[in-house]
């Protein structure tokens, strides 16, 4: 079994693998601080060569545009190609969908129901 970070639900942490361009040896250790710093982050890990950053994080307090929006503060961007579109839209859903999940409250099948 894993350890995650105090405060984070494990039934909520997604892990998201973003392609970057634009990173240098200056912006690259900010970009891994300033997420690593946001509360709900469970890892954070750049591989700069690849210019590949894998982040996992509490989705039902984060979504991808927050990291997104921390990379693109340091002078660094997420690819535009295809896939990485494709990929993008993939992981806003699957942010939203844990997000409304968080939000859900179950209901029991034997109460009564409420009149």
């Amino acid at each position: 079994m894993s350890e995650h970070r105090s405060g984070i639900n494990p039934g909520f942490v997604t892990r998201h693998t973003l392609s970057l361009y634009g990173l240098d040896k200056h912006n690259a250790p900010l970009i891994v601080h300033d997420i690593g710093d946001l509360p709900y982050i469970d890892r954070v890990k750049l591989i700069e060569a690849k210019q590949m950053l894998t982040v996992a994080y509490d989705a039902s307090h984060h979504s991808i545009d927050d990291m997104i929006a921390i990379v693109e503060k340091h002078g660094a961007s997420i690819k535009d190609n295809w896939w990485s579109r494709v990929k993008l839209g993939w992981q806003r859903q699957t942010d939203q969908n844990v997000k409304d999940n968080a939000k859900h409250e179950p209901h029991c099948c034997n109460k009564m129901p409420h009149r």
